[in-house]
């Protein structure tokens, strides 16, 4: 195929309406309704319809509209990132409610308050022994008895949000690093299209019109670090300098650390492998060990923070904290072991999600890039290559991303989307000039209400579950025991400090034994917050009515002296 069938616009969004039309039919079966179906109900398929609708007007139509002559000027771009750093801002209580939605973001803060105490784990006190996992329930780090509260998290996300904390509004963090985001993304278009004034501005909308990158910058989640740290490394790799290399590696230190250690080397690799090819054999070297012995680092780290602790870890317990063998057994093995029979389903999901929440330019301008890719031209194949080591880490080891808002776990790579983009433009104006200022007017242009409708749909989503917390905080007793029994598991709403100095402590029904409940009772007041309540606050209006199994959890303490009626 010639280059100039490759990068007829027309035949590139005819093949991208085949294939989200394609998507819709096969993702239109019944399916269980995790909630990532819920998301394609609600969000992703009626976008996707609208992405549809406007790629056969921009097949039938190009207006002849003009970007601007001039290339936005760095002033211009710092200006943006100033009003768009205070927008998100205002969007993390105003649209987001500067609520923690799911367990990644809830334990951002948990740890982050035992950082700030000076700690890197806080003991589960001796009256808790045995309730760690009613108390939090998921994603403490493993070591015998659940001695410890602290997340099996990498810190840094954690850590940057508790030094923010100490100076300033710590919801703040992500929008800057979101607006400091954009001024690197815009250096490198600077860099990489100073022949075409239009492939900047193009990236410069990229980012803007992401509802991705908007809508998670509202929210604690370390993926808007990723996305600004690998912007970073790679502003200073592409500096060349040694001292720019000095930094890039300091910057992969913390972004391997920030939340999982896979997710920068996928971006870095394919970079730093240029190397080889220009014979820098040296500096190869140099990358190739830090890197390897970052990586031992942190995959140690739970081991680091085990002994700081001066808790005793029995080898023969299999806690999941003794370094890099027991990382790739506990942690790697059983995902590859255990393959999700969902997994070609799920990755479809992702990838509609991904098309959907990002501006409807950038996917068939990246396509249109295939030419610059095959020549070579500039990072257009590492670019490419960091998204697809990507994808397919995430095909085999986790398909199901649950929660989050576009595809969370390609969203340090939005970045290398949008630079492609940009090499899909040019490829378009060297040949066409004003057919390709006026294609990207109009699919920026109509991505405005598929935007809108996304973070619209994102706040009704977060409105109930906030809701719901702050039904359980109003109870005017010790303990509330919360329904999280199945079918409908309100599990993430089970939130404590890490100190255990709220009041009320939430539980977890599902992790209760009877004695528990008992020895609950005898040394507390308890509440009982079973699903009856939840329609109250608009929360999973759907779930079955039916409390059986919450009732015989919670039977011996029927008509004790130490329940409290729920408050309203």
């Amino acid at each position: 195929m010639d280059d100039a069938r490759m990068i007829s616009p027309s035949g590139t969004l005819g093949r991208m309406v085949l294939y989200l039309a394609a998507a819709l039919v096969a993702l239109a079966v019944p399916k269980a309704m995790i909630v990532t179906r819920w998301y394609f109900l609600h969000q992703d398929a009626p976008a996707a319809i609208a992405m549809i609708g406007l790629f056969v007007l921009a097949m039938r139509w190009t207006p002849g509209w003009r970007l601007p002559t001039a290339a936005p000027s760095m002033r211009l771009v710092l200006a943006i990132a100033l009003l768009l750093a205070l927008a998100l801002w205002w969007g993390t209580y105003a649209v987001m409610r500067d609520y923690p939605l799911t367990r990644d973001e809830l334990m951002v803060g948990f740890d982050g308050a035992i950082f700030a105490a000076g700690a890197l784990a806080l003991p589960l006190p001796a009256l808790w022994s045995g309730y760690a996992l009613a108390l939090v329930p998921d994603f403490l780090l493993d070591v015998p008895g659940h001695a410890l509260l602290v997340s099996n998290y990498m810190p840094v996300n954690a850590a940057l949000r508790a030094g923010v904390a100490q100076v300033a509004d710590p919801a703040l963090l992500n929008p800057l690093l979101a607006a400091g985001g954009l001024v690197l993304l815009h250096g490198q278009a600077r860099r990489l299209f100073r022949d075409c004034t239009g492939a900047r501005w193009v990236v410069l909308a990229g980012y803007l019109l992401s509802a991705q990158i908007l809508v998670t910058a509202m929210t604690p989640y370390a993926m808007t670090a990723h996305l600004a740290f690998n912007l970073l490394w790679l502003s200073l790799f592409l500096r060349d300098r040694w001292w720019s290399h000095g930094a890039a590696l300091l910057v992969g230190v913390a972004a391997i650390g920030l939340h999982q250690v896979v997710f920068h080397p996928l971006f870095a690799g394919p970079f730093i492998l240029t190397l080889l090819p220009q014979r820098r054999w040296r500096l190869f070297g140099v990358y190739a060990l830090a890197y390897a012995a970052v990586l031992l680092f942190w995959i140690g780290w739970p081991q680091i923070v085990v002994a700081t602790s001066g808790i005793a870890i029995d080898p023969a317990a299999g806690a999941g904290t003794a370094g890099g063998a027991s990382f790739l057994h506990d942690r790697v093995l059983p995902l590859l072991r255990n393959r999700d029979p969902r997994t070609i389903p799920l990755m479809l999901y992702n990838l509609l999600r991904a098309t959907t929440w990002n501006a409807a330019f950038v996917v068939p301008f990246a396509i249109l890039a295939l030419p610059a890719i095959r020549r070579g031209e500039g990072l257009a194949r590492p670019l490419v290559a960091g998204v697809l080591l990507t994808l397919l880490a995430m095909t085999v080891l986790l398909p199901y991303q649950g929660h989050g808002w576009g595809y969370r776990y390609l969203h340090g790579l939005l970045g290398n989307a949008i630079l492609l983009a940009g090499y899909g433009y040019r490829e378009i104006a060297r040949r066409a000039p004003r057919e390709a200022e006026g294609l990207a007017l109009l699919l920026a242009l109509g991505t405005l209400p598929i935007l809108v409708w996304q973070v619209v749909t994102a706040h009704r989503f977060v409105m109930p579950y906030a809701q719901l917390t702050q039904l359980i905080e109003r109870q005017r007793s010790d303990v509330v025991i919360l329904d999280t029994e199945a079918p409908f598991s309100a599990i993430d709403q089970v939130r404590n400090r890490a100190d255990l100095s709220n009041r009320p402590l939430v539980v977890s029904s599902v992790h209760l034994s009877p004695e528990q409940v008992a020895a609950l009772c005898a040394r507390s007041t308890v509440t009982l917050l079973g699903r009856a309540h939840f329609p109250h606050v608009g929360f999973a209006p759907g779930t079955p009515a039916d409390a059986t199994l919450f009732a015989r959890r919670t039977a011996p303490i029927a008509g004790r002296a130490c329940l409290r009626a729920p408050a309203r």
